[in-house]
Order: C-alpha cells, then structure tokens, then sequence
C-alpha cells in the first residue's frame, strides 16, 4: 500500500500536493517523503485536502509523519467535516514572513497562524497529534514582551457553531496556543499544552485558551505549562465551563481584561470552573477590568479604556493552589501605568454575583486575596464559600503573619470595620482587611467573617 502511494506521489509536480482523495477522505503525506527526506513547505498540501474534502468528508494527517507548515492557512466554512491529526504539524521560524502574513482575527489587533472554522466539525488527535508552534524563536524575538503586531496565535476558531477539539498536544506555541472568536457550542477536551523557554525570556502570552464574542463553549481535562493565562474568558463570552484543569506557572483562570474600548460594550456572564489544580501561578481565580479614562501610556494593543459592560454570574470552586502568588483577585484598573490611585474607581465596567468556593491551599505571600471594586460600580452579590488559603511559610510552620484579604468598594461593606454586613456565606478568613481607597486607611478584623 505504502509503495503506492509513494508512486504515486512521485509521479506528481511537488507544487501539487501529496495528497490521497478517496471520495470525500483525503489523506495528507509530507512532501519529504519524496524529497529525500528533506523539510519541504506541506501548507500547499493541507490546504487542497481541505479544499477537497472540508465538506461532508474527512482529512487525515497520516499517522508517524512530520509536516512542515511555511504558510498561513485559512480552511473555514467547512461543514460536517473530521479532521484527523496523527502526526506533528510544525510550524516555520520565518519571523519577518509571519509578521507581515499572519491572518488578523480583529480583537487586540492579534492575528493567527491558522484561521480554522464551520459548522458540525471536529479535530482529533487521537493523543498523537501534535502542534509544534517553535516557539523558542519568537521568545526570543520578543525578550519578554508580549503582543507583537503579526506574533501568530497557533490555531483561531472563528465563526463556528458545533465544534469538537480532542485528544490534541501543543507544544512551544508562538503566542496564544487557541483562540476560539465568534462561535458556538465549542468543546475542547483532553487538551495537554506546554510552552517553555530553554533561556532567560520568558514565554510571555502563551495563553491556553481566550474566548470571545461565543458562548457554549466547553474545557475538559486540560493540563497547561505556559507563560499567562492558562484559560481567559474575554469579553461577550457566555455559557462558558471548565473542568479538571491542571495549570503550571500560568496566570489560571481570568475573565477579562474587559472593558478596554468605549465603543464596544463587554458583557461576561454565566461563567462556571471547578476541580481544578494550579502550580505556581500568579492568580487563579480572578477579574481584571480596565480603568473608566483612556490609558495612551501602553503600547500595542494594551492601550484603551473606559469602555462599559458587565461581569456577573461567574463561580470559581474546588481550587487547590500551590504557592499561588495572589490566589483571589479583582482589579478594574488592570492596565494603569502610574496614573493615580483612584483611576482604579472611575470603570464603569459592573461586576455583580461572584462565588469562590473551596478555594485551599497555599499563596507565595501573606495576602492571599485583592477586591478592588470601582467606586463608581461597587460589586453587589459577592460570596466565600470555604475559603482556606495559608501562604507558603505558615505551611511549613515558619514564622508569618496571618493570612490577608484587603478589599474596597464590595456592596454592603462598612468601611469603619465596625460591623460588617456582607453577602458573603460562612467563610474561613484568618484576617480580613478592608480598606477606602487610598490604601492608607487600613482596618483589622480578626477572626472568621459570618454572613450577617
């Protein structure tokens, strides 16, 4: 079988693709098989199999084969198609090509390497399909800074409804690993994501997955090594579930940033992840939003503000932290470069009826959570349920403080500390401190905090 399909590959101008149709099945063999093993660009070859058969048909990247992608690749409106990954997809190390070629996908003037999208369409790996974005290059290229104009995201989900990823590797992403943009009834499953420097630069905005403007999207069974977010839910996302996620060294689980440009509204609701295990990440279970006023002091696509929106409905529960820095955090002022303080009071952006429930384990430092709500939208509806965070050196019996929470702006809070009537279920806080912007004003409350 092998032997001929090699024939037949060989009789062929290699700028045709080394492509097998079977009716409405393509199968995609990498051009090295015929020459002499060399890296020859596949893209050409991916994209007449998707061309072939994107509709009502399969395409599978045979198994044990390495293919060399050297193009962007566009294959939506694909319809009723399965695409089968056994082999590695690796892309090129051109940075000036991907610069000035990757597709944009509109938000935060990023672009991806790989526009994918349709309607009843899945992608399985099967645990042998592998992404390998050689991301080391583009660490490099950034020194630690993040969102480069044209710096691919690896794969964009865009303008689809009925999606399936499963069973899929991701390796060295050249930014964000996934985006899923504009769709509907996504499911990502049994993902395994790892992005790592071997030097000094860090792999900054290796994101596992953003959404945005979807709903009905779904994760299950993730384990992520990156440099940022691990899963980010941005803005007009809903219906959005996580489950059994285990995050190294990420950022977790934000909603936002939102509310970054005045003229387009962000609204977030109905938001729900659970059992999940994070390692030496900065946050996990958190909300950033951008300050009321425009911010020009950021460059690229950090720059913004004063839009409006909403972030309500969303439960975080059953999160075991391990040396966490600051487990539990609000911000609405997530991008402010040394303006005042109270820029922090000016969003706009409403954050109501938020949970952190079974949330344990260890933070790096002594505070274990930050609410700062705007005063112009203080937060109503906002819960602890069996929170127990202790920081890393009262685990191992050394000397510390006690744990502490500062917050500002919460619906119901007495800033005089004097009595605290709150929307909050029976909780375990060691100390809680809350506070009336500037920080200067600091209150102490020993002890466990009890709904009133």
């Amino acid at each position: 079988m092998f032997s001929a399909l090699w024939l037949l590959a060989a009789a062929v101008p290699s700028a045709v693709a080394y492509v097998v149709n079977n009716g409405t099945d393509c199968y995609v063999y990498p051009e090295s098989l015929v020459n002499d093993g060399e890296p020859t660009d596949d893209t050409p070859s991916v994209l007449q199999a998707f061309q072939l058969c994107g509709v009502n048909g399969s395409i599978t990247m045979t198994e044990g084969n390495h293919f060399y992608i050297d193009q962007v690749m566009n294959t939506t409106n694909l319809e009723n198609c399965n695409v089968n990954i056994l082999g590695e997809m690796e892309w090129s190390t051109d940075v000036p090509y991907w610069l000035s070629h990757s597709l944009p996908v509109v938000y935060a003037n990023l672009s991806t390497a790989w526009l994918f999208g349709g309607t009843n369409v899945t992608i399985r790996g099967y645990s042998k399909g592998l992404f390998n974005g050689n991301g080391q290059t583009w660490y490099d290229e950034n020194m630690g800074q993040g969102n480069q104009p044209g710096r691919p995201i690896a794969i964009t989900i865009y303008n689809s409804s009925n999606v399936l990823v499963d069973s899929m590797t991701w390796t060295q992403s050249q930014f964000w690993n996934s985006f899923v943009s504009h769709s509907s009834n996504v499911t990502m499953s049994n993902i395994f994501m790892n992005s790592t420097s071997d030097d000094g630069n860090d792999t900054v905005n290796t994101d596992g997955c953003d959404t945005w403007n979807s709903r009905d999207v779904s994760f299950y069974n993730w384990t992520v090594t990156g440099g940022d977010d691990c899963i980010s839910v941005k803005g007009n996302s809903t219906n959005v579930y996580g489950r059994n996620i285990t995050c190294y060294g990420t950022g977790a689980f934000p909603i936002g940033s939102v509310g970054q440009f005045p003229e387009t509204p962000d609204y977030v609701e109905n938001v729900l992840f659970e059992d999940a295990l994070l390692v030496d990440a900065s946050n996990t279970a958190w909300i950033k939003t951008w300050q009321g006023s425009g911010e020009s002091n950021a460059g690229g696509s950090d720059a913004g503000g004063g839009g409006s929106g909403y972030v309500r409905n969303v439960t975080w529960r059953n999160m075991v932290n391990v040396n966490v820095n600051q487990p539990i955090y609000v911000t609405q002022c997530i991008y402010n470069s040394g303006e005042a303080d109270s820029v922090c009071d000016t969003s706009t952006v409403q954050i109501s009826d938020i949970t952190w429930q079974n949330i344990t384990g260890t933070s790096r430092y002594d505070v274990a959570g930050s609410i700062h709500c705007s005063a112009s939208r203080p937060c109503p509806g906002l819960k602890f349920i069996d929170v127990n965070i202790t920081s890393v050196n009262a685990s191992m019996g050394l000397p510390t403080p006690p744990e502490l929470y500062l917050c500002a702006n919460i619906v119901g809070q007495n800033a005089t500390a004097e009595h605290q009537s709150l929307n909050f279920e029976p909780v375990l806080l060691n100390r809680l401190l809350w506070y009336t912007p500037p920080l200067k004003r600091l209150q102490e409350v020993e002890g466990p905090i009890i709904e009133s």
